[in-house]
């Protein structure tokens, strides 16, 4: 048998006595909470376009210094020009770093510094490095790597070289990683850990243009 609508009625009404019974009572906590939700959306929106208004800054710094970067000028790059037309990539990192673009510029100020052999900054800034981009996430891995190399620290550049190749399969330089680790753990004297490599690579990349190489180092271990 179908409800009467009478009974839907009342019971609406019955809600929005209580409703408004509940609000006379306690508007005044009402009104603070709807402020405090206003305050907190208007602070999100603000909050969301300083971020996209300081990334577009940050690509247009990222833009004057491009050429310069490219060249191999490292310390122009980092420190910008005399003139003051670019700014460098240290002044985008410190001032925009937390936006996409400022990431960016950390992988790029990390790889200056490297180029410049300063180890101890390119290693802080490979390792603070957190963007999006997937593939600039194994770019400064592999950067990390290629820092304790340059330290002549074989093992743990092999283990982290080993630990970027596993990062992303579809990365067109798994191969290029995998020969590195190999190379450090044989430099670093891991034998067994380098024969495993090599192996790997010739089993996974045959045709790699590091086989070559790597056939060399294979054929000085006995079987």
């Amino acid at each position: 048998m179908a409800k009467q609508p009478h009974h839907t009625e009342e019971k609406l009404m019955t809600f929005y006595y209580r409703a408004s019974d509940f609000f006379e009572k306690n508007k005044k906590h009402v009104y603070t909470a709807l402020t405090i939700l206003v305050i907190v959306i208007a602070g999100i929106v603000l909050l969301v376009n300083k971020k996209k208004a300081n990334n577009d800054l940050a690509g247009i710094e990222l833009g004057k210094i491009k050429d310069v970067y490219n060249s191999n000028n490292y310390q122009q790059a980092v420190n910008g020009d005399s003139l003051g037309n670019s700014k460098g990539l240290q002044f985008i990192v410190d001032e925009y770093g937390s936006t996409e673009n400022g990431e960016m510029a950390k992988l790029w100020l990390a790889n200056s510094y490297y180029g410049l052999r300063d180890f101890d900054k390119a290693e802080k800034y490979y390792k603070d490095y957190s963007g999006s981009n997937s593939i600039l996430k194994v770019s400064a891995a592999a950067g990390l790597a290629a820092v304790y190399e340059a330290r002549n620290n074989f093992i743990e550049a092999a283990k982290q070289f080993e630990k970027v190749a596993a990062m992303d399969k579809d990365n067109p330089f798994v191969d290029q990683y995998l020969f590195y680790a190999a190379k450090d753990y044989y430099r670093g004297n891991d034998l067994p850990a380098a024969k495993k490599l090599f192996d790997k690579l010739k089993q996974d990349y045959p045709k790699s243009k590091y086989m070559a190489e790597a056939e060399k180092y294979r054929a000085t271990f006995v079987n």
